[in-house]
């Protein structure tokens, strides 16, 4: 629109500069030309600077875009690394619960499960086991900390639960019965609390 009006005002002024038009009108060409050359002055300073403004505009555009691509990008990586992690957790999980149900002895368990925790965090080849099939990774571990477990108990995405009431670990003190206490009282100054997970998980927590 700006570059039409500029366009008509340049039209304009070279009517009015034209000796056999202006005359008629009992005007002088120079008094008709001059505000019309002002106006197309504006015009065009008035479009460059609207081009100008619009170029920042596009650009500040691409630079917003480029800037919410990013954003996604990395909330995208931060997700996929948390699944990741989760996924890591599930296995040593998964093949502790295994560990357990083979090993009576609670000090080889938790020599095992140190042995299991360093095959995730240095062994390369579980670097990628977050984004590998379930079983593959827990059947390898297993095979790596020679473990046989029971793989009729395998579901697809885990090892069959029993119903009922909730289970002990195999080496909860809790395991064997006993008509008197089984905490002496240093034991019983500590608050009592479900199993903590960290380390070992659910439940496999020891001292």
């Amino acid at each position: 629109m700006l570059r039409r009006l500029a366009e008509i005002g340049m039209e304009l002024a070279e009517r009015a500069l034209n000796t056999q038009v202006a005359p008629a009108k009992g005007k002088d060409p120079a008094d008709v030309f001059a505000p019309l050359s002002r106006a197309i002055r504006l015009t065009l300073a008035l479009e460059a600077k609207t081009d100008e403004e619009l170029r920042d505009l596009r650009a500040g555009v691409v630079r917003k875009r480029k800037k919410e691509a990013k954003r996604a990008a990395k909330r995208h990586e931060a997700a996929t690394a948390k699944d990741a992690q989760e996924r890591a957790e599930r296995v040593c999980e998964l093949v502790a619960d295994a560990a357990e149900a083979e090993i009576p002895d609670v000090y080889e368990f938790a020599g095992l499960y140190h042995a299991l925790r360093e095959r995730l965090e240095d062994d390369p080849a579980y670097r990628d086991c977050g984004q590998r099939p379930l079983r593959e990774t827990v059947e390898r571990l297993c095979k790596d900390l020679m473990l046989s477990p029971d793989w009729s108990r395998w579901d697809g995405e885990g090892w069959i639960k029993q119903e009922g009431a909730p289970k002990r670990i195999r080496y909860s003190i809790f395991n064997q019965p006993s008509a008197v206490p089984l905490l002496d009282d240093d034991d019983r100054d500590e608050p009592q609390a479900e199993p903590r997970a960290g380390p070992l998980q659910n439940g496999h927590a020891l001292e």
